[in-house]
This record gives structure tokens, sequence and C-alpha cells, in this order.
């Protein structure tokens, strides 16, 4: 029996012990199994994300490009919506085409102005003072450029209170070579400097007596200094004679004229030039009765590069010197009938006869730093072509300065001119030419003009550039005359007038 016990254990153990790795080799092999499976399983999972992804991917680049489409005609529609025409302010207010080939620009320009006149009571016909306010200038100045930035215009018209609303200025330019410029209508005629300085960019109340530009309104009817004989204008001459008894310039007229800007000696606009024909001499769209126009030409050297020359002072402050020196001469012919007696100044009639009129200018100017400065000689001649005809000279000339105590802002100015309407005059050529002799002390024609003067000191203030200024200054004018021979009532001095003006100056 103990020997069927122990059999039977060592049975069992033998039957475990056999059995123990045959479970723990299947085991195994189920763990691989399972493995295999779990790795099959997560190679498909990284297929099938995969696949997702691109799928997403691409479903959200097709959704991008249908957002995308219909933002570029969205564009387009947006452009076409811009506006063909914008407005605005720009030095004028403007309305223009997108390209600019189109532009208009309005300004508006007004001087009102304050005149005080201490006349000296020697001039018989100086036997009140003048004291007045008025408008000086009133104008609207139409500009811009049509069909293309080539082709310029200017519109300039006066409003201020005369007869009649009148057209100052009316031509147009074209511009494609800067080199070669051709205008053509009413304009100044190139001739001189201070006269071609603006009229709204003066560095004072008004230019000088050198341009015969005074204090009246200019008409014939109006007193204008100095008195007593021809009325001292702008730019006008006597009805008969057509000797120049205004100013020295040629005013406007119709015309055209080559001009141009050239590049020499490394400088923008070394060289500026203007060539031009025109009816006559200050003309208001009257026409040209005679065969032959006026001739007039203009040069000017720029050394330190070009100048805006219709600009007076150096509001600008320039950093670098700016000069400038001009050399202009004119020419023209008329035809006439009547003459003036040399003894008593009335009307003649003769045979038809040419009259010759000519003249030159020189001037320069120079800007640095807020200091101006202007030097001008104008001289004319007129000659008639018949027997026993007449020559007759005069000339002027004037001197500018100012300087800038607050650059851009405040600026004293200086001013002495000196014109003589008749050189070596006397009774014979002021009777014939229609310059007229003057009656002083109560006497009648007992005195000879002999030249006038003009002293100015002033001051200007800019609140706003040219566009708004307030500018005063006084004026120490001086006539001095030769006594005709014979005259029973003695000239005993000279004229000395004492005037006083301000102005302020609105331009937008």
């Amino acid at each position: 029996m103990k020997h069927i016990s122990i059999f039977l254990l060592l049975f069992a153990f033998s039957f475990v012990a056999w059995n123990l790795p045959a479970t723990a080799s299947a085991e195994s092999s189920e763990i691989e199994r399972l493995k295999g499976e779990i790795q099959k399983m997560q190679e498909q999972h990284k297929t099938d994300m995969q696949k997702l992804f691109n799928r997403i991917e691409e479903l959200e680049k097709k959704q991008a490009e249908k957002i995308v489409k219909p933002a570029e005609p969205e564009k387009k529609i947006v452009e076409a919506e811009k506006p063909v025409l914008q407005a605005g302010y720009d030095k004028g207010f403007y309305i223009k085409t997108k390209d600019d080939n189109f532009l208009l620009k309005t300004n508006l320009f007004l001087q009102f102005r304050y005149d005080y006149i201490d006349f000296d009571k020697t001039v018989n016909a100086n036997d009140e003072n003048w004291s007045n306010f008025y408008t000086r200038r009133a104008r609207v100045i139409f500009s811009g450029n049509a069909p293309t930035k080539d082709w310029t215009y200017f519109f300039h018209v006066q409003l201020e209170p005369t007869s009649a609303v009148n057209l100052h200025d009316a031509y147009v330019t074209w511009k494609k070579y800067p080199y070669a410029q051709v205008q053509f209508g009413r304009a100044k005629l190139p001739y001189g400097l201070h006269f071609w300085q603006s009229a709204s960019l003066l560095n004072g109340v008004e230019r000088s007596i050198f341009t015969g530009e005074t204090d009246a309104d200019g008409k014939q009817d109006s007193r204008k200094w100095p008195g007593g004989n021809a009325n001292f204008q702008v730019s006008n001459e006597d009805s008969v004679t057509k000797f120049p008894i205004g100013g020295f310039n040629l005013f406007r007229s119709q015309g055209a004229q080559l001009q141009g800007d050239i590049d020499l000696l490394g400088q923008n606009g070394f060289l500026q030039y203007w060539a031009g024909v025109y009816n006559g001499r200050n003309t208001k769209d009257t026409p040209n009765l005679d065969t032959p126009p006026l001739w007039v030409g203009r040069i000017s050297i720029n050394p330190l590069g070009k100048y805006n020359l219709v600009q007076q002072g150096d509001i600008d402050n320039s950093q670098t010197p700016k000069a400038c020196f001009l050399i202009s001469g004119f020419y023209n012919t008329d035809r006439l009938k009547k003459i003036r007696s040399a003894t008593d100044g009335k009307e003649q009639s003769v045979n038809a006869y040419d009259i010759h009129g000519s003249g030159y200018d020189l001037a320069a100017l120079f800007r640095y730093k807020g200091f101006s400065l202007d030097a001008e000689y104008g001289y004319d001649r007129l000659e008639q072509d018949r027997d026993g005809g007449d020559t007759w000279d005069r000339f002027a000339y004037r001197f500018d300065a100012g300087y800038f105590i607050l650059p851009k802002k405040f600026e004293v100015v200086a001013r002495y001119a000196y014109v003589e309407r008749m050189e070596d005059n006397n009774v014979a050529k002021s009777n014939a030419s229609g310059l007229g002799l003057v009656s002083v002390n109560g006497g009648t024609n007992n005195a000879i003009e002999k030249n006038l003067q003009e002293y100015t000191v002033g001051l200007n203030y800019y609140f706003y550039g040219h566009n708004l200024k307030l500018s005063l200054d006084y004026s120490y004018l001086i006539r001095e005359f030769t006594e005709v021979p014979g005259a029973t009532v003695p000239v005993d001095d000279d004229q000395h007038d004492n005037r006083f003006r301000t102005m302020m100056q609105f331009y937008f």
C-alpha cells in the first residue's frame, strides 16, 4: 500500500512536470499572435488616419478655392465703383480725373487796401489829399490741363470795380518738351522782371513806380500820382502819338511765343528763354490794323539753378544762394496820321507815317536765407519816321530789398525807384509827346517834369504764406521840376508827397 501511494505521487508529479512546458509554450504563442494582431490594427489605423487627413486637406483646399474665386470679381466691382472724378484742395480747389489728364483748379484772389496820400499843394491839381478804402484786386483764376498733362491752360478774370468784367489772361501752353514749349493766347508779354512778378507774390503792398503802379484805379478820369500832366498808369500810351507815358512794361496782348528751360553746366534750368510775337503794346483784344506785329524776347541766365521769377522776396528761406540775370528787348512798328504840336500839344492831322518803338531791360535778383535783392534798369525809345519827326527816350531803374526777421513770417522791406518819363525833357518834348507840362504855384503850364522818385519802407506779416498776409508801408514821393523859360509864375520847389498804405491779401 505504501509502495502504491509513492507511485501515484511520482506519477502525478511527472504528469504536471510534463504538461507545464506545454502550457507555457501555448501561452507564449497566444501572446505573439495577439501582438501581431495589434500591430496589424495599428498599421491599418495609421493608414485610415492618413486617408482621413488627406481627405480633410482636399476638402479644405476645395473650400478655400470656392471662397477666393468670388473675391476677384468683387475686387473688380470695387475698382469699377471708384469715382471717375476726384475733388479736393491742393493750392487751389480742384476737380480731376484719376489719370490726371484732365485737371481744373480754381483760385480766389482778393486784395483789400487803404491808401492815404498827403499831397504837396505845390501842384495845382493836387489841392486835396487822397484817402481811400478800396478793393485793389478781386480775381478768379482757372488753371489746369486737358486733354493730357502736356496741354495746360490759364484763365485770369478781373472782377474789381471797373466798367466791366475783364479777361486779363487766357492762354494755352504745350509743354511736352521742357526746352521747347509753345504758348498762345492773351498773356503778359515776356519783358523785364518787375511786372512779371505776380501781384499775389510780391513782398509789399504794390509794385514800384518803375511799373507805373501807384494808387488810384488807373482810369483816365481818376486822380493818380503825381498829378497835373499825363496820367501815370501801369502801361499806357498817348492816344495821338503812342508815346508810352506809363510804367516800364509792355503789359498784355494777344499772340504766341516759344519758351523753354535748358539744363547746362550741371544746373537745372541754367538758361531760360522766351521769344514771342504779339499784336502790340497794352492791347485789349483789339485787332492789329497794321501789318508789323510787336516782337519781344527775354533770356534768363541762372548760374545757381532755376528760380521762380514770378515771386518776389525769399519767403522760401532758400538754404542755397539763388541768382538770376535777365535781359529783355522788344521792337514794334505802328502807323499814325496825327501828331501833337510842340508849342501847345494840340492834335494836328498829317500824312500817314510810321513810328518805331524799341526798348531793353536789364534785371538781376538774389535770394539767400530770407534775404532778397532785385535790381532793374529799363530803357525805351519812340521814333517818328517822317520829315521833321521826333525821337523820344525815357529810362528808369529800381532797387528792392527784403529780409525775414522771423523766417517765413515777418519781413522788413525797402525800395528806391527812379523814373524819367522823358529824358532831357523840355517844353517842346512835353507838348509834342503828350506827356504835358505841369501847372504849379497857381501858374499855368509853368513847370517841366524832370523825374519821379520813390523811397519806401515796409513790413509784411505772413499768416499763411502769400495766401493770407498783411502788408503796410510808408513812401516818400518826389517829382523834380524844371521851370518853363519865361514863366510868369516861378517854380519855387519840387513836389514832395507822403503816402501811407496797408493791405490785406487773401488767396486760396
